[in-house]
């Protein structure tokens, strides 16, 4: 058991995990792109460090769990109004920016917080949507994005939810409730900011798109596997290493920007979900 900064034995990991054993998300897939030995430590030896530092983007990410909550209630035609008063002011105010969209009121058959997986190249791809609108002719996907930056258009273009989201729907078309044959071309996708609400992203899909999408998450599969005989080496982009809460493991150096005192190097395993639970979300939802 391996000794902490301030000398408190951490707790022992989990048995590392296969790449058969990991679902693959646009999430992890980001991440390997960002640095392969992360992906190691967090979804393979399913590693995390905890810091004091980080609770701004934990209040962050509750905001944005309450609100995808909201909406998701809301679409299957649950009261929402009467449970509010519990909520963050912030978000309170999310959703009156939600209710005054056209989101609000979608037409054709909506399917909130649908998941979506497919077995590609000997991995498990999964995805999960937060809203599928189906219309005769049309599937629109729709994610709910609660962060303060929109990102440029040329950024979210390449982003792996783009990518993955529209491909996924294609490959499992066949399983959802369509009316007449399928085809790519009836796929859009909307990542819509409750910060930015004049500013959605659009992609229309297409057999083109498809098919370009498909062999870039094939090259991406296959260049995993050389990654896996590598042992995950660390990215060669070092300045992403500054920040990093597992720099200390390659480094044997802090992250810089966080006062060493609110830092403790204790590495604990992470069950899934990957989220730490929300005690509104786990709890006020139930009643």
């Amino acid at each position: 058991m391996r000794s902490t900064l301030s000398g408190i034995p951490a707790a022992p990991s989990l048995e590392r995990l296969s790449l058969e054993q990991v679902n693959l998300s646009a999430s992890s897939l980001a991440l390997l792109d960002h640095c392969p030995r992360l992906f190691r430590y967090v979804y393979l030896e399913r590693l995390i460090w905890p810091a004091a530092s980080v609770f701004e983007h934990e209040l962050e990410q509750r905001r944005g769990r309450q609100f995808h909550r909201l909406v998701e209630w809301h679409s299957r035609g649950r009261q929402v109004e009467p449970r509010l008063s519990a909520l963050d002011e912030v978000v309170q105010q999310w959703w009156q920016v939600f209710l005054a969209s056209s989101h609000a009121h979608p037409q054709g058959r909506v399917l909130a917080e649908l998941p979506l997986w497919q077995r590609i190249e000997g991995f498990k791809l999964i995805a999960r949507l937060d809203r599928l609108v189906i219309i005769p002719g049309s599937l629109h996907i729709l994610d709910w994005k609660t962060e303060r930056q929109r990102p440029r258009d040329e950024q979210l273009a390449q982003d792996w939810q783009v990518r993955l989201y529209p491909l996924l729907l294609c490959e499992a078309a066949q399983q959802l409730p369509l009316e007449g044959p399928f085809e790519p071309e009836q796929v859009q996708l909307t990542f819509w900011y409750v910060q930015h609400p004049q500013q959605p992203f659009h992609r229309y899909y297409s057999a083109a798109a498809y098919e370009q999408d498909l062999a870039h998450l094939r090259a991406t599969l296959n260049h995993l596997r050389q990654l896996e005989a590598q042992d995950f080496p660390m990215t060669p982009h070092t300045e992403r290493c500054n920040s990093c809460l597992f720099r200390s493991r390659c480094h044997g150096l802090l992250p810089e920007g966080i006062p060493s005192q609110d830092l403790t190097d204790w590495v604990w395993p992470m069950q899934e979900p990957a989220t730490p639970a929300d005690p509104i979300a786990d709890t006020y939802w139930e009643q």
